[in-house]
């Protein structure tokens, strides 16, 4: 009886500790510290989740990297990734993986929210005070390199997806994929062509309820998705 009392709580202990080193890399100590207490543990061979999933990249940043050599292009994006992702850790979301100069969000997963939309549209806004101040940080490290003013662009979208232990025997990671994940990076794309640096979609904005100034809107046509997206600027969140 004692032996398999203590092979349980070794199992345990491995288990807790592999959560750990695997949500570790995602979400903040107060978030891994929460899942590991809760007996509702991600699935990690894959579950469906209604969760709000963010993007965001820099703006010109080909122009700004063809101007910059090697090291100071990796010294710009670890200064900006080291500031852009506190917001997102701050409001409880899994900061997913970095795609070049882009950042992958997604609030509702590992930890489940009922306020995920609400939490990661306030993550969005204070990204992009984020981003005007890192402007400042820019012209004060490359002075008369003729870069063009620094920008960010923040999209969200709202709905279900597929979130697990993804990749192959090699390498897996823990991530969120359909339709949800590829209308958000699709409504980033869109703070270009509206010219506003944090868009979400009718979805989100409704979820993430009162207290939300909008600017412009646009509808638009995801590829693979019938139905269009509603797409609104947030200017402005009071919480």
């Amino acid at each position: 009886y004692l032996s398999t009392i203590v092979l349980r709580l070794t199992g345990e202990e491995r288990e807790r500790a592999r959560l750990k080193h695997m949500f570790g890399r995602y979400v903040s100590d107060d978030v891994v510290d929460t899942l590991l207490s809760e007996s509702d543990r991600p699935d990690l061979s894959g579950e469906e989740r209604h969760v709000t999933v963010l993007f965001s990249d820099i703006r010109n940043f080909t122009t700004i990297s063809e101007k910059l050599d090697a090291h100071e292009v990796v010294e710009m994006l670890n200064a900006y990734f080291s500031k852009v992702c506190e917001p997102i850790l701050n409001r409880g979301g899994m900061v997913n993986k970095y795609i070049g100069d882009a950042v992958m969000a997604v609030f509702g997963a590992p930890k489940s929210y009922p306020d995920h939309a609400r939490r990661a549209l306030a993550a969005g806004v204070d990204m992009v005070k984020v981003g005007k101040e890192f402007r400042g940080w820019m012209k004060e490290r490359f002075p008369d390199r003729g870069l063009p003013d620094f920008a960010i662009g923040v999209g969200l979208h709202t709905g279900g997806c597929v979130v697990g232990d993804i990749g192959s025997e090699r390498r897996t990671e823990f991530t969120a994929i359909g339709d949800t994940v590829n209308a958000a990076s699709r409504l980033e794309g869109m703070t270009k062509e509206l010219g506003v640096w944090l868009v979400a979609s009718a979805a989100t904005i409704k979820e993430a309820g009162q207290g939300i100034t909008t600017g412009k809107t646009e509808t638009v046509t995801v590829k693979g998705r019938v139905e269009p997206i509603e797409v609104f600027e947030v200017v402005e969140m009071v919480e």
